[in-house]
């Protein structure tokens, strides 16, 4: 298969999943566009298999071809259209395996883990689903240095975080708890009362900690990225808007964990990643 014809495959792959993506990655250059696209048709095929798969054995077995596809791109011999694809991506712009794996690792643990005891086990756990996924991105529209790294990862835990908050009550429904069990206990939430969907003042001083911790990460993610990287990175300050603005959004609705779920629509998300673009020196200053 050519290039050009794996290329189109993973465009096929993006905007049939309707995400706001197709949009976004419209404002990129080329190149840098074509890798994202790579690298997104990646990320939702290894979903959809785990997804689709008809009991955790199957999924794990999606996840072991996955593996051996990284290993086979890695070794110059891509398998498939998105592997072939995202080859190019990690010839141009130096894609690092290990971040893959990262990502792969992040899927197969949701399989298998559904509580967290502490905070430092749940930061593992967003560092491998999210702050892979930013190390990917930074990697392609700027240059990976130790503060571009520090930035990826802070960004990624606190997007994630930001998921964890407003899904609480869909995860619940699934027999899933995030929130990490050493928080529920210092608050006075039982899991059981989680899982059943109850309210209560406690949950709701839980779920304020929570949005706290949220805010610190976005803080520190500010913070790391240097003001010469800014202008490079206005994707990546894109994406980390937006997910802030739908934190905001999350505190202003009140932070109901059993509430409506809330989201921000496709047009504002472009508007974001436009204002980055046309005016990239405008940083966030309401934390000044």
């Amino acid at each position: 298969m050519k290039a050009s014809s794996a290329l189109t495959a993973c465009r096929q792959i993006l905007r049939k999943s309707g995400s706001s993506f197709d949009l976004a990655f419209r404002i990129l250059p080329a190149d840098q566009r074509d890798a994202l696209t790579a690298f997104y048709a990646f990320c939702r095929q290894v979903d959809d298999a785990v997804d689709d798969a008809p009991g955790p054995q199957v999924a794990r077995l999606e996840i072991a071809a996955w593996r051996k596809r990284l290993a086979d791109l890695y070794a110059g011999r891509p398998d498939g259209p998105v592997a072939l694809a995202l080859a190019d991506g990690v010839a141009r712009f130096g894609i690092r395996r290990e971040h893959l794996e990262l990502i792969l690792d992040g899927v197969e643990q949701d399989l298998d883990v559904i509580r967290y005891p502490r905070f430092e086990d749940l930061y593992e756990y967003c560092y491998r689903v999210a702050s892979a996924v930013g190390l990917v991105c930074v990697t392609v529209v700027g240059q990976l240095t130790p503060e571009v790294e520090l930035y990826a990862e802070l960004t990624g835990i606190a997007v994630q975080l930001t998921n964890i908050l407003r899904d609480v009550g869909e995860d619940a429904s699934r027999g899933r708890i995030y929130l990490p069990l050493q928080d529920l206990e210092a608050f006075g939430v039982a899991q059981r009362d989680l899982l059943a969907g109850r309210r209560s003042a406690q949950l709701d001083r839980l779920m304020r900690f929570q949005a706290r911790r949220t805010r610190h990460f976005y803080r520190m993610a500010e913070a790391a990225l240097p003001p010469s990287d800014r202008h490079r990175l206005f994707f990546a300050e894109a994406l980390r808007e937006t997910y802030l603005e739908l934190f905001e959004l999350l505190q202003r609705s009140g932070l109901d964990a059993f509430g409506r779920r809330v989201s921000i629509g496709s047009g504002a998300k472009l508007a974001i990643a436009l204002k980055r673009r046309l005016h990239p020196a405008t940083f966030l200053s309401r934390w000044s």
